[in-house]
């Protein structure tokens, strides 16, 4: 069931926010993460704060539309 759900994150501007969206995700089962139109790309800091859950930065969905 945990697969069926979507996390957006919409014209994210900081990449510290991704990296701690990700983190979140993990800790609870869920992995599908799209970025909609974001300000900036993932990048080093997204994955440190992200704290072993590159995977999910590593294989979010980015879109210029939801």
């Amino acid at each position: 069931m945990l697969q069926n759900i979507r996390i957006v994150l919409v014209e994210t501007s900081h990449t510290g926010n991704m990296g701690s969206v990700a983190r979140a995700m993990k800790t609870m089962g869920l992995t599908n993460l799209w970025l909609v139109n974001p300000l900036v790309k993932p990048d080093s800091q997204a994955i440190a704060l992200a704290a072993g859950a590159s995977d999910v930065i590593g294989n979010a969905q980015i879109v210029d539309t939801p």
